[in-house]
């Protein structure tokens, strides 16, 4: 008879706690389907930038610059340079509005921002050649390096657009913010705009 009650008692809880598991369940999906525009746009935000696509790449930088006479020309400088730079590319959320998220029977539509160039970098310059005047006995002009920077960033970055970074980059960050709400198993359609002309 004890046995038989203990039984009965199991299957209680257990129905019990099938019905519990049940309820949390549906309370769950429920809170995932009542989702509003603000609450959309706070989960994009919550990443600050999307860096969608980095490109990486060598240039050789050449410099010259042409000697006094009254130091007999000396002080005539010619470099060559190695560098590597990187050029990201990718969304600043900050310009995500609510404006930009269309609720549509419980699905998130989102129209993001044109992507962009968020930063230029140069990683390493490497002085391949540096010779001042016909007997290298001066030493070499500081500005030659602000010159081979300035010059190296232009490079890298015509380089990157050349290779259509902007392109693939927004068809990047469309399927990174697809994939971040696919984890939170929220409804979403992203629409990326379309790639901005990239400028150097």
């Amino acid at each position: 008879m004890k046995s038989w009650l203990r039984a009965l008692g199991l299957l209680l809880l257990g129905g019990l706690l099938a019905a519990g598991y049940q309820w949390y369940a549906q309370s769950r999906d429920t809170a995932a389907k009542a989702l509003s525009r603000d609450g959309v746009v706070m989960q994009i935000k919550q990443l600050n930038r999307l860096e969608s696509t980095a490109f990486y790449i060598d240039t050789i930088i050449r410099t010259e610059k042409k000697g006094d006479w009254r130091k007999l020309w000396q002080d005539a400088q010619n470099g060559l340079f190695v560098v590597r730079g990187k050029v990201l590319a990718g969304l600043d959320l900050e310009k995500l509005s609510a404006e930009h998220v269309r609720m549509v029977d419980g699905k998130a539509l989102i129209s993001l921002p044109p992507v962009e160039i968020l930063s230029v970098d140069l990683e390493d310059i490497e002085v391949y050649d540096l010779q001042t005047g016909t007997l290298n006995l001066l030493p070499p002009d500081k500005a030659v390096f602000s010159q081979v920077q300035r010059e190296a960033k232009k490079q890298v970055l015509a380089a990157a657009c050349k290779a259509d970074i902007l392109q693939h980059s927004t068809r990047q960050a469309q399927a990174q913010l697809e994939n971040l709400f696919a984890l939170s198993q929220t409804q979403v359609s992203v629409y990326p705009a379309a790639a901005p002309v990239c400028k150097v």
